[in-house]
């Protein structure tokens, strides 16, 4: 049976669909939420939604497919609608982080942040997770809310209560995912792109918050799913994902990505950890979008972006950003300038302005 079930305490991975992805305008993220808005020193306060406390989903893929890669679509469309609110939520406050730079209104564009963050806060959000899915879908959207807090928090402080209120939030998420990932999560998703994903939601609200524990945490999930590349820079759990392969390395990259940049600053070694491995996996994914034929020798068959069912898109990439902060590469740099601006909201919004200073 497929569940899907959101609410709030008033009402009792798509193949990711795209727009979970894109960051939309001021106006657009206007429309999608009904709450009121409100002003702070004459900067207009998105309106956010109303906070999901409780969410249960079941499995986008067939029930047959041990690879989980054939995706099931009317089970996928369930889950999308269900997460939708959540999404939608992590995109306002990805645009507020995007407007945080500009001169004269950066801190109460920010204020702006720690209210929708607080209101969310506040209601327990992400709460009640009631479902195995629920608990897997939920690290790459924290991710997003931990590091638009965590840039926001550098610039601006919080005021005191907001700080308690949203630090107590996210640190407990992370506690539960940090438990969830060691002990109860399946075999494969403890290993694979999900881990990767925990890893940076539990890094960044360690960094964000403080707590060294969860920061560690992070660095440690990183450096494991880092260490598990073969030597070509194939992730060998994503590589058994059939002709969704590739797509499933591309997801495993950019948290692993961003994580080790975000990292960086507090273990000065994130991005050497296993003798530099990372940078042969982006090598390998970057070589592979340019020649998926060599996912499909470690696959066993051919890929999604061979095949016609996957047009490489730009939040796919948006890690290529942090990645040319920190490293030179001719590859990365070509393929960055094709697809900019490079967005992502769960990886903090538009990296190409955060990183390059560019606006394409």
């Amino acid at each position: 049976m497929q569940i899907s079930r959101f609410s709030s305490r008033r009402e009792g991975e798509s193949i990711h669909r795209r727009q979970t992805w894109q960051l939309p305008s001021v106006a657009m993220t206007m429309a999608l939420l009904a709450a009121p808005t409100c002003a702070i020193a004459g900067v207009k306060c998105p309106s956010i939604g109303k906070p999901v406390v409780s969410l249960a989903l079941g499995s986008r893929y067939e029930s047959n497919d041990k690879s989980r890669s054939d995706i099931d679509e009317s089970a996928n469309a369930v889950v999308n609608k269900a997460l939708k609110p959540i999404d939608v939520y992590v995109r306002s406050l990805a645009n507020l982080s995007d407007q945080s730079p500009k001169a004269g209104t950066r801190d109460e564009t920010n204020r702006c942040l720690y209210r929708a963050l607080s209101s969310w806060a506040d209601a327990g959000a992400l709460s009640d997770l009631g479902t195995l899915n629920a608990k897997l879908a939920i690290s790459p959207r924290v991710a997003g809310m931990a590091i638009s807090y965590r840039d926001a928090k550098a610039v601006t402080p919080p005021d005191d209560g907001q700080k308690r209120a949203i630090e107590a939030w996210l640190q407990s998420i992370g506690m539960e995912l940090m438990t969830f990932f060691d002990d109860d999560a399946p075999k494969m998703a403890s290993q694979n792109n999900l881990r990767a994903w925990a890893g940076l939601a539990v890094g960044q609200i360690g960094v964000a918050t403080d707590n060294d524990r969860l920061s560690s945490w992070g660095a440690k999930t990183n450096e494991m799913v880092i260490c598990s590349a073969d030597d070509d820079g194939g992730l060998p759990l994503e590589m058994k994902r059939g002709d969704k392969a590739l797509h499933y390395q591309l997801h495993a990259v950019g948290p692993l990505v961003v994580n080790a940049a975000l990292l960086n600053a507090k273990f000065n070694d994130s991005f050497s950890v296993c003798q530099g491995k990372l940078d042969r996996i982006v090598d390998f994914t970057l070589s592979a979008i340019q020649e998926p034929e060599l996912a499909a020798a470690k696959a066993g068959t051919d890929q999604t972006f061979s095949t016609g069912k996957e047009k490489l898109e730009a939040f796919q990439i948006a890690w290529l950003e942090p990645y040319l902060k920190f490293r030179k590469s001719e590859k990365a740099t070509r393929l960055a300038e094709q697809y900019r601006p490079l967005s992502n909201s769960n990886l903090g919004g538009n990296l190409t302005i955060q990183y390059s200073g560019k606006s394409k």
